[in-house]
């Protein structure tokens, strides 16, 4: 399988709609989500949850590590672990699906701890 990285930075404040095309009959990577700190260090893994399921299909997770993107600016290239989100079309199904994936994370600034939660919707396209 291959892994498509879409990497969610603890900056954001707010949920995204992720869309993708994905090919039938066989399980996708859609999105990856990681953290890391100011100093382009990793932090903790995202806790991940299903917040709205698919209907034609399903949806699971894996902890990975994989290489940061070059959307994520001066940190771009360091290696971090995080956990990617796969989804698997019912067997003969083709058209659009969505589901909703909940993710907490700790967020450390200014010396304080504070726990971050976001619901990202996903939109698959089945091709």
């Amino acid at each position: 399988m291959s892994l498509l990285i879409f990497l969610s930075v603890s900056s954001l404040a707010q949920a995204d709609t992720i869309r993708r095309s994905i090919p039938a009959n066989k399980t996708s990577s859609v999105g990856a989500h990681a953290t890391y700190n100011a100093q382009c260090m990793p932090s903790s893994i995202p806790k991940m949850k299903i917040a709205k399921q698919p209907e034609n299909g399903t949806v699971s997770f894996k902890q990975v590590a994989f290489k940061l993107s070059e959307d994520a600016g001066r940190c771009a290239g360091r290696q971090v672990k995080g956990i990617a989100v796969y989804y698997k079309p019912k067997r003969g199904f083709r058209g659009q699906d969505e589901f909703k994936v909940r993710f907490t994370m700790d967020m450390y600034s200014a010396r304080s701890a504070k726990i971050r939660n976001v619901v990202d919707k996903y939109i698959v396209e089945v091709k």
